[in-house]
């Protein structure tokens, strides 16, 4: 019962500790390590029974074997008509036999309390695993938890201290500068489709001098080439 109690002491100081988290992986970790050490004890623990166990069975064997051996005796100190050796012998098979009886009682119960201890080690190494195999899962969740927290007071802080309202008013003063550049851009685009009409509306004269600059160009060519 040793081992169910430390099992479940560490497993209701586990959920307890859930609610007031702070550091998820140092929490687990150290509830783990704490586990580990438990289960090392529990180890040695039955060690130690399954030796008296061991030891038990030996002195319960060796009293048995000594009161068959003193029976044995005295049945030829009967047959022998040594009565007294006989009635002696009797006696130490007595003795031997109580050993017997009182050591094999101590064997079942230590050989019990084995079982029993072994039972126990087996859940605890159980809840140990389950813990080791959510670990991670109760990680992310309590940093889920912790990060939604966080953004709620940020969004809080953000619609309380004004902090809204201050962007706001630089949304503004950007829209404003938006539209000055808009009116800069308009006007020169405006510039540029009245240059671009006095190009089409003067477009064929304007090709009539191109043809004499190439006439004149050409003229000056052929008089380079004439010229020794």
């Amino acid at each position: 019962m040793v081992l169910k109690r430390i099992g479940d002491m560490i497993s209701a100081s586990l959920h307890e500790g859930l609610d007031q988290i702070e550091n998820p992986r140092v929490m687990l970790n150290q509830y783990l390590r704490e586990m580990e050490h438990e289960i090392a004890k529990a180890k040695q623990a039955i060690v130690k029974q399954q030796m008296l166990e061991r030891n038990f069975e030996t002195k319960m064997k060796d009293s048995k074997e000594a009161a068959t051996k003193r029976k044995k005796q005295a049945e030829l100190a009967f047959d022998a008509g040594e009565e007294d050796l006989a009635r002696a012998a009797l006696s130490e098979m007595k003795h031997y036999e109580a050993k017997a009886g009182h050591y094999e009682g101590l064997y079942e119960k230590a050989t019990g309390q084995v079982a029993e201890l072994r039972a126990q080690l087996s859940k605890l190494e159980e809840r140990y695993d389950t813990l080791k195999d959510k670990k991670y899962a109760l990680i992310a969740r309590a940093n889920a938890a912790k990060a939604k927290e966080h953004i709620q007071a940020s969004l809080y802080r953000v619609d309380s201290d004004g902090a809204f309202r201050e962007f706001q008013r630089l949304e503004d003063r950007i829209v404003e500068m938006e539209m000055k550049a808009d009116m800069w851009t308009a006007g020169r685009s405006g510039a540029t489709r009245e240059r671009k009409l006095v190009h089409l509306e003067y477009a064929e004269e304007a090709e009539k001098e191109l043809e004499k600059l190439r006439e004149r160009k050409s003229e000056r060519s052929e008089d380079a080439e004439r010229t020794p």
